[in-house]
């Protein structure tokens, strides 16, 4: 029973840890995309300021 119990605990934990490393990738690809974006806007004003 007890090594059950064991062997419960550790799936749960590679689950939980496998479900944060999804959020926190999840979450640094939709930084990257502001990035991306306000870097794009920025350099488009300052195209269209240049002309």
């Amino acid at each position: 029973m007890k090594q059950e119990f064991i062997k419960q605990t550790d799936v749960e934990e590679y689950i939980l840890k496998n479900y944060e490393d999804i959020e926190r990738e999840k979450e640094q690809k939709f930084v990257n995309l502001m990035i991306e974006i306000i870097v794009s806007l920025t350099l488009k004003e300052l195209y269209e300021e240049g002309d």
